[in-house]
């Protein structure tokens, strides 16, 4: 049989190769996707290849066989680095590499490791490296990104829409893990009563991050009115910001709260997050996570567009202002104003979040 010609045979893909977004975030929303190439290849096996730092999203996932991590600062770095990781890939012998990752260097990795089916957007000069180009049009780039990425699938299947395939992330997690989170909480005496995550970080610049005193100003209000446990979560570069946050609060936060930012790994962080009963965050790959847990999330966003990135979930609320300059999508305000943050208020989210409270207290 002949793999190329018969691509929309479910039975003629066994091996699939995934090439995962950089980012957590997208890591997350790439997720209905492979649930979808399941459902298009049931009999396949799939691998995903990520970054370390992204890997842990896909951690106990049923429909994926392997992880790969790509140590591009590692045993993959420069020129003999990646030969060494094409070597690798070609020992599994894959039918197909599905690209998520948009880098020409996806596509050329693949096709020197001579997978003989290869898909993904037609971007980034990497057409003629693709075996079926997708075609990046001005429909696809308005969607959200869950079904920027289901459209690939959507392409494989050829019978089937992106919207015909469920676009809801999930991510799973062990019983162990489970255990393990409900032990360290009630370790650091944060077993009992409200648990409230926040997120007060992002990576990608201060033009996604809300302001820390109006974070700080909800959870003081959190600790006062329920006497809700405050835990604080994201990266290494986001501790000093979570830090600022609880000094401003005082005695209190020693006593009810933990700042876990960049003191635990990602898949730690997620099985705490499991354990919260409310999530407040801004636009972040923390944000993701915690949506596709059914953890009930408040995401406040600035510069960047809910309806492009936005949390996917049933319990998920998003704050946002509508100002002429927004969303901009850049790092820094170019005008250094802020204000599609500075016009969000303490009590707008707290009033977003408090139902999620009031129906946990009330149950």
């Amino acid at each position: 049989m002949n793999i190329f010609s018969d691509i929309h045979n479910s039975n003629s893909i066994k091996n699939i190769l995934v090439r995962a977004p950089n980012w957590i975030g997208d890591a997350v929303l790439c997720l209905p996707s492979i649930d979808a190439l399941r459902s298009v290849y049931p009999s396949a096996e799939i691998t995903v290849l990520a970054k370390p730092w992204v890997s842990p999203v896909f951690f106990n996932n049923p429909f994926v066989k392997r992880i790969i991590d790509y140590e591009a600062s590692g045993r993959h770095n420069g020129i003999a680095g990646k030969r060494r990781l094409i070597q690798e890939l070609k020992q599994y012998g894959f039918d197909a590499a599905v690209l998520f990752q948009n880098a020409f260097e996806a596509a050329l990795i693949s096709f020197l490791a001579r997978i003989p089916v290869r898909i993904g957007y037609d971007k980034d000069f990497r057409g003629l490296l693709l075996t079926h180009p997708v075609r990046l049009d001005s429909d696809i780039k308005k969607t959200h990104q869950v079904f920027y990425y289901l459209n690939i699938v959507a392409d494989l299947s050829k019978s089937r829409q992106p919207s015909a395939f469920s676009h809801h992330p999930k991510i799973y997690l062990t019983e162990e893990e489970k255990d393990w989170a409900k032990n360290f909480l009630n370790d650091q005496g944060i077993g009992s009563g409200i648990v409230a995550g926040m997120a007060p970080g992002a990576s990608y610049g201060p033009a996604k991050r809300w302001m820390p005193d109006r974070f700080r100003e909800v959870a003081k209000r959190f600790i006062h009115n329920y006497g809700a446990k405050i835990v604080l979560f994201g990266g290494k570069d986001d501790n000093g910001i979570c830090n600022d946050l609880f000094n401003g609060i005082g005695r209190e936060a020693i006593l009810k709260g933990l700042n876990l930012a960049g003191e635990v790994a990602l898949r730690k962080s997620i099985a705490l997050i499991s354990r919260c009963h409310l999530f407040i965050t801004n636009d972040s790959g923390l944000m993701h996570i915690a949506a596709s847990l059914g953890v009930p999330t408040v995401a406040i966003f600035g510069s960047t567009d809910p309806n492009l990135t936005g949390p996917i979930g049933d319990k998920a609320v998003i704050i946002k202002k509508d100002i002429e300059c927004s969303p901009c999508f850049e790092r820094e305000c170019r005008y250094g104003h802020y204000n599609c943050f500075k016009m969000v208020a303490a009590n707008d989210v707290y009033e977003a979040s408090v139902r999620f409270i009031k129906e946990f207290a009330n149950a």
